[in-house]
């Protein structure tokens, strides 16, 4: 098969993941509030609820009032009362939404921090500045592109790499730090899925996420082993197609796996920045009246970080929809599919203010070396970061 006919076929069965994963978020979703009485009958219009009465606003602007105690309820005891879009954006809580943008902002300086100390491992130096606005214009455009979050990866490495004469080892650094930044990520949701209740909706998870985390780390002892590469033959990525790059490549991830503290100190970053982003994003639910407290926030650390993970995989640009559909799964406890719907969208536009400033970058090209292909002093190496 060609890789132009390849390349459409994914490009199409992407699409359609999309549209039947925006499908399945969209049932149950209601402009209106939809009120269900004992007798079965259901009401649909603006709900304000007292602590003993229900009033209903009708579209024609009817107002019916009745008893809290004649609305059907839940399996948990709670009130059938499924509040819809337009309530969810008109109680929304714009001052919390704002919080959230100020706490999710920080991500990218810390996103910068990290990748100045891995390109320091393998003697690429550049400026905390200069990294700061790559980490900035890779994050807008992981939205402003249909590659989706690879977008931003792709144009740190090639735009790392016009920074320094090697290449190979400046891209190798780009994709070691998503690495770090995944594995983070589903160690931490591991964790957490591990201590939760076997009950809980992550529950089914568990063994998922254990099997990937001991398959990711005997694969990781295994390539970093002496006695596994003593075993291997000594030419065995001489025969292999473009072996000269490989062998760069493998000794990139060495270098940096020999420089411990540089690794122990990306991933304490990693989990420093994921945690204010996860805290936004709790700010966002709280914003959009979703049950969210103290006693449920670990909760949604999970499902917040599990949804970061489904968005990296392949798939529709920015994992739209399959993240959607993940929040429908994990946060219906907490609020109805409109809010979940209105949550997801929030959060998506808070992230995206947040990586506003990279577009101006992208569109000035201030992302490019003063000279192109000029190394910097070794003064711009980050301190105690030196080989």
């Amino acid at each position: 098969m060609a890789a132009r006919t390849r390349n459409h076929l994914f490009a199409v069965l992407r699409a359609m993941v999309c549209l039947v994963a925006l499908w399945l978020v969209a049932r149950g979703v209601t402009v209106h509030d939809v009120v269900t009485r004992v007798d079965g009958t259901k009401l649909r219009g603006e709900v304000q609820e007292a602590a003993e009465t229900v009033t209903v606003v009708l579209a024609s602007g009817e107002q019916k009032q009745f008893p809290l105690a004649e609305v059907a309820r839940e399996s948990d005891g709670s009130p059938r009362i499924v509040y819809g879009l337009r309530t969810a954006w008109r109680t929304c809580r714009v001052g919390l939404l704002i919080l959230a943008v100020l706490v999710h902002f920080p991500v990218g300086f810390l996103q910068a921090w990290r990748i100045q100390f891995l390109l320091a491992a393998q003697n690429i130096p550049m400026t905390y500045w200069e990294c700061v606005k790559l980490s900035f214009a890779g994050n807008f455009l992981n939205f402003a592109t249909p590659l989706g979050s690879n977008a931003g990866d792709v144009f740190k490495a090639y735009f790392v790499s016009l920074h320094t004469s090697r290449k190979t080892e400046a891209v190798t650094t780009v994709v070691l730090d998503r690495v770090i930044g995944l594995g983070t990520l589903i160690l931490v949701v591991a964790t957490i899925t591990v201590l939760s209740p076997p009950g809980g909706r992550l529950g089914p998870f568990r063994n998922y996420l254990l099997t990937i985390l001991v398959v990711g780390a005997a694969g990781t002892i295994a390539y970093f082993s002496t006695r596994v590469r003593r075993i291997l033959p000594r030419d065995s990525l001489r025969k292999l197609p473009g072996s000269a790059q490989l062998q760069r490549v493998d000794q990139a991830a060495r270098t940096l796996a020999a420089r411990k503290w540089i690794v122990a100190g990306c991933v304490l970053i990693t989990a420093a920045l994921q945690a204010m982003a996860m805290g936004a994003y709790f700010v966002v639910a709280r914003a959009m009246g979703l049950e969210a407290h103290a006693g449920n926030l670990l909760e949604y650390y999970a499902y917040f970080a599990t949804g970061a993970v489904i968005q990296a995989l392949p798939g529709p640009p920015q994992g739209l929809g399959t993240v959607e559909l993940a929040y429908r799964y994990f946060l219906a406890p907490f609020g109805s599919p409109s809010q979940i719907v209105c949550f997801a969208l929030a959060a998506r536009l808070v992230v995206l203010v947040c990586a506003l400033p990279g577009a101006l970058v992208a569109a000035t090209g201030s992302y490019r070396p003063r000279e192109s292909g000029s190394e910097l002093q070794p003064s711009a190496l980050p301190r105690n970061a030196a080989p």
